[in-house]
């Protein structure tokens, strides 16, 4: 195994031009039910003499392609009158430099006066109340006008007016939640007034969104940025042909020049415990490569069965019980003839597998520990071709500062690449609709802001297909916004590799879908780099 360092050419690569950076969106409507005003299970919620629904978008706002607002109407009958969203998310923000912002459509040509309210959770008990914890208000006049209007509010000028808390505002992954905004409607004149608003769009951003400049432009063709594209199939994957995932997968598409630079496939242990090892052979690995694609291989460090045995768990690697396994491994990838990307303890931060940190003591160190133990077994084994990937998942469950994703890092001398898991609709509690950008921009903006030289890597991602029962954004405009979003404010991911697995992620099962890929992703240049820009990554 040879670290690699990363020379001005991928410095390049990696930096774009200064300029603020989305780190949090809260909210952009796009996973909820269009005309409606039930919004409850997203969070949303009114109070006093204010109603809400969602909306399409009358009008573009320019910097972004979403379709979905929320219309706002605060009733002329009283003075009082608001909405709020519910967050409850550990975010990491910094009062002198981030910026709360929104877009906004007065439909009324009046000049309306917002007090908008950031709670946070300093006694830790996710919920708000006013003796024990922080509450920020910031007062803005929203001129009239008959276009969008992009309001950023710096967190510096916000005023703590609860009496509890600590004073201070200290919302990060380790001190403190933040638990929801809050827009009051503010009539001092005390006269009753009618105000019409539509909201789009509220996020926190590291610096001032420009005006009348798209955050989100394509960056110029001189930065020399790319994504390339990856998949995983079920059938072929499962069959070993590893080889045959990517040319399935191609195959849905109708040209002959659409190529995917990364085969991925997943091997756990062996079946159960004593029996057979589920290892592919190298044969199979260096058809991958010998057909023109790199492999990206998941180690699942449990066994496949249907029984009740125990899996092997954090602690049991990291006493030696499966040194064997690893050291099989270390046999197997020297034999191929090429690099290999090997994930393992990927989705770390969740709670599904045996490895999580949830599942061993709620000790992220463990994870970190067990990740440099794995990788000194290939070092000890002189493996010169692997390359390492610590994946977490986009979003930490539960939320809770002991499932910190930074704090499981092994270290930058132990990774060569970092990843992420992002899907819309994955695992049981899969009823919310979000789209890429509001599932993933959170850990992208820290994966950029903490290892700015390591490559971003997408290893897993997909979105569900809409129940019969849903309406709003589909499949298809979920893959389009993806493509945008990985393009622009997300423009630093190197390989973004598609999920095609069951009835939900299959792209075969929704034509629309398959379209929107072929379109969004074959056919757009910008994703057209394929294995030749990871190879410049790990040359």
């Amino acid at each position: 195994m040879v670290k690699y360092s990363l020379l001005f050419l991928l410095f390049g690569l990696m930096v774009r031009p200064a300029c603020a950076q989305l780190k949090f969106l809260i909210e952009d409507f796009e996973g909820l039910k269009p005309n409606s005003s039930s919004l409850g299970q997203s969070g949303l919620y009114r109070y006093g003499n204010c109603s809400v629904r969602t909306d399409l978008r009358n009008g573009g706002l320019g910097v972004y392609n979403g379709r979905q607002v929320l219309s706002v109407t605060k009733m002329d009958a009283g003075a009082f009158g608001g909405w709020g969203k519910g967050i409850t998310f550990f975010v990491e923000l910094d009062a002198a430099s981030d910026f709360f912002n929104f877009y906004v459509l007065q439909t009324k040509a009046t000049e309306s006066q917002l007090r908008v309210t950031l709670q946070e959770d300093d006694n830790e008990d996710s919920q708000y109340n006013k003796d024990q914890d922080d509450s920020w208000d910031f007062s803005v006049s929203i001129p009239a006008s008959s276009s969008w209007q992009l309001i950023s509010l710096p967190l510096s000028s916000f005023s703590d007016v609860s009496p509890g808390g600590d004073g201070k505002f200290n919302v990060s992954y380790q001190t403190g939640k933040l638990l929801g905004v809050l827009f009051n409607f503010v009539d001092e004149k005390k006269v009753p007034v009618r105000h019409e608003m539509a909201f789009d769009f509220l996020c926190i951003s590291k610096g001032k969104l420009p005006h009348n400049v798209s955050l989100f432009d394509p960056p110029s063709a001189e930065t020399n940025e790319f994504c390339a594209l990856g998949a995983w199939s079920y059938g072929e994957g499962n069959m070993a042909s590893f080889v045959d995932i990517a040319r399935t997968f191609e195959k849905q598409f109708p040209t002959g020049d659409a190529k995917l630079g990364i085969v991925h496939f997943f091997q756990p242990f062996g079946k159960e415990e004593g029996s057979s090892s589920l290892y592919p052979s190298a044969d199979r690995i260096n058809k991958v490569i010998d057909a023109g694609y790199l492999p990206m291989i998941t180690l699942e460090n449990h066994f496949v069965s249907t029984g009740s045995m125990l899996q092997p768990n954090l602690y049991s690697i990291l006493e030696g019980h499966f040194d064997s396994f690893f050291g099989y491994w270390c046999h197997l990838i020297k034999e191929v003839k090429g690099p290999v990307l090997l994930r393992i303890l990927h989705e770390f931060n969740g709670d599904w597998y045996s490895w999580c940190t949830a599942n061993n003591d709620r000790n992220p160190e463990l994870v970190a520990r067990t990740f440099r133990y794995i990788y000194k077994i290939f070092e000890q084994n002189q493996v010169k071709n692997v390359h390492f990937i610590w994946c977490p998942n986009s979003m930490s469950v539960p939320q809770e500062k002991w499932n910190d994703m930074l704090s499981a890092y092994p270290g930058d001398d132990y990774v060569d690449f970092v990843g992420l898991d992002i899907y819309n609709g994955s695992g049981a509690k899969s009823d919310q609709w979000r789209s890429f950008r509001k599932e993933g921009i959170q850990n992208y903006f820290v994966l950029r802001e903490k290892f700015p030289n390591k490559p971003i890597f997408i290893c897993e991602s997909a979105s569900r297909n809409r129940k019969v029962s849903e309406q709003g954004q589909s499949k298809a405009d979920w893959i389009r916004e993806t493509a945008v979003a990985l393009k622009t404010d997300m423009a630093g991911i190197r390989l973004y590799t598609w999920f095609n697995q069951g009835d939900a992620f299959d792209l075969q099962k929704d034509a629309a879908a398959r379209d929107a890929f072929y379109t969004n992703f074959f056919k757009d240049s910008y994703f057209k780099f394929g294995v030749q820009g990871i190879r410049q990554l790990i040359r």
